[in-house]
């Protein structure tokens, strides 16, 4: 073999790696691209949650599903999988049948909140409530999509670390019948 054959066949071997280390480079920077993609999704895509809160100064017990995402939750669709009777009384609305758990919601706006009513506590936790009048675990689903993707979330709502809680009193309810007796002393010199 000539110099020049050598030559020519370490340029072939060189131009061979140079194409190999740019595959890797354009492999990895895919990946970044993805990584990057999966990010901002995450960051703007909505978030469709159920939680139970109970209402300040009092044992009410209140289901709010709200879309925590930055962006609208497109054709909601919810679902409860268990009967729950408004305050453990089957004679009252169940609220696995409403509207909002048999039918679409075209769009919930990013912080839109829908609250619903499950009643006073001890009622919910009575001993004559039974878990198919009030069920103390039930889930919530929601299938909806957003940027012609579909996301399907589950909700499990655990009302049993409830039971024995304390009340969360209202500071501001406080502050108003504090001024509200101060002005009844004003008015009444």
């Amino acid at each position: 073999m000539s110099t020049t054959d050598w030559l020519t066949l370490a340029l072939v071997i060189i131009t061979a790696f140079y194409a190999w280390a740019t595959f890797k480079i354009l492999r990895a920077n895919q990946g970044v691209v993805q990584a990057m993609e999966a990010q901002t999704e995450a960051q703007l895509r909505p978030y469709v949650v159920a939680r139970v809160t109970a209402q300040p100064g009092t044992t009410l017990l209140l289901l709010q599903i709200e879309n925590t995402g930055k962006s609208p939750a497109l054709d909601l669709r919810l679902h409860m999988d268990k009967e729950f009777f408004f305050n453990g009384d089957v004679q009252k609305e169940d609220l696995s049948k409403l509207p909002v758990f048999s039918q679409p919601i075209e769009s919930l706006s990013p912080g839109a909140r829908i609250p619903f009513v499950l009643g006073v506590a001890h009622s919910i936790f009575g001993v004559e409530t039974g878990e198919l009048i009030c069920p103390k675990v039930f889930t919530i689903s929601a299938l909806y999509t957003f940027g012609g993707k579909k996301y399907s979330e589950r909700n499990t709502i655990d009302l049993r670390p409830l039971l024995h809680s304390t009340l969360d009193h209202d500071p501001v309810g406080r502050e108003v019948n504090k001024l509200r007796e101060s002005l009844e002393k004003l008015i009444k010199k």
